[in-house]
């Protein structure tokens, strides 16, 4: 199993509107897929009975996107942390990312040249008092699963932090697969969490 270089967090304070975004990003790209050992997070990870079809890649992206929303509740319930509301703002916001991303072929927050919050504020999420999250992951094979990527973010110090930050209770993911760098078969997952105060 291959794994790219993990993206620097870059956290951004505002404190004039009392803001705080953290940047966080990772990849893991299997070549070829291979099974991965199980993490020490992976007690986060839902049952197939609470998130139905969280390994089978052939389900079309709204559901296997729904069944990354699931797991993203399950984990932080098992946390005791609230739930995330789905949000159209960060669902449209994470899709154009995960475009960028296959569309220019970099795997980075700054995706086509672009600053990392640029959809956030494009759709009009970054108004009044607000925070802000990403998670990018990229797989291919079990990686391309939602399970493959829910615990490789689980399993990721930066990643963990972002998908269990209490103050998130906005979500928007997006999964887009194709070719990338010559291999296919690959995910692009990409979340974006946040808040309104």
């Amino acid at each position: 199993m291959g794994r790219l270089p993990q993206a620097p967090i870059r956290p951004v304070m505002k404190g004039l509107r009392n803001v705080v975004l953290a940047v966080l990003a990772g990849a893991l790209l299997a070549l070829p897929a291979t099974a991965s050992a199980s993490g020490s997070w992976d007690s986060l990870l839902a049952p197939e009975s609470a998130c139905p079809g969280q390994s089978d890649t052939s389900l079309s992206p709204a559901v296997q996107e729904q069944t990354m929303v699931c797991m993203h509740r399950w984990a932080r319930a098992q946390q005791g942390l609230p739930g995330l509301h789905v949000s159209k703002q960060l669902r449209s916001s994470s899709d154009r990312k995960a475009r960028d991303i296959r569309r220019c072929q970099d795997f980075s927050h700054d995706a086509c040249g672009r600053d990392a919050f640029y959809w956030f504020k494009k759709v009009g999420f970054m108004r009044g008092s607000f925070g802000a999250g990403e998670n990018l992951e990229l797989g291919n094979g079990e990686a391309a699963t939602v399970r493959g990527a829910m615990s490789a973010w689980l399993n990721s110090d930066e990643h963990r932090t972002v998908l269990l930050t209490p103050s998130f209770d906005d979500v928007g993911i997006s999964v887009v697969s194709g070719q990338f760098k010559g291999f296919s078969g690959v995910a692009v997952w990409v979340a974006h969490f946040g808040y309104h105060h």
